[in-house]
């Protein structure tokens, strides 16, 4: 994360109750997280940088409220679009980055009181300052993605992405 973004003001973490039911090549990382000495050189780490970390109580998902739900559609929906798709490690970085930009587009409340200002607080005002905007396409998302050459395969990924997404937390509000 702090490779595509600056280092975090916050981090909130589940606890890694997460852990507990993965498979045994997670086991070894399991064991080191656990250790005390490492939560207290995560914690020195953190509070050298400024970076407050917050943990929620262990075996309680439920208090990562929104943004659980949030990552939960966003896995769901990401996986229904790519289930057939043959994508290289480009493509899939790139397919990555769109749907990033769409997830951080979406309103979280307005901007003024007026009722004439459609203008919408989202997630792309916190991390760049202004609403995160693509140049316009056109409409790829019906044709069929055997027929595209891999430019535009990516971009009826993104499409169909964005339409389903968009029906799903139009839902949601």
């Amino acid at each position: 994360m702090a490779g595509r973004r600056k280092m975090p003001y916050d981090i909130f973490c589940d606890n890694a109750t997460n852990f507990v039911g993965a498979s045994n090549h997670l086991k070894e990382l399991k064991q080191f997280l656990f250790k005390d000495e490492t939560h207290k050189e995560i914690i020195n780490f953190c509070s050298s940088d400024f970076i407050n970390f917050h943990l929620i109580p262990p075996r309680a998902p439920h208090f990562g409220g929104l943004c659980k739900t949030a990552v939960k559609s966003g896995k769901g929906l990401l996986y229904s679009t790519l289930a057939n798709a043959r994508l290289t490690l480009e493509e899939l970085s790139t397919v990555a980055v769109e749907i990033e930009a769409i997830l951080n587009s979406r309103p979280l409340s307005p901007l003024s009181a007026d009722p004439n200002d459609f203008e919408a607080l989202t997630a792309g005002h916190f991390l760049v300052g202004y609403s995160l905007r693509a140049l316009p396409e056109r409409s790829l998302e019906d044709r069929n993605t055997s027929n595209l050459d891999r430019y535009d395969m990516i971009t009826a990924i993104k499409q169909r992405f964005w339409r389903r997404w968009s029906a799903d937390y139009g839902n949601e509000l």
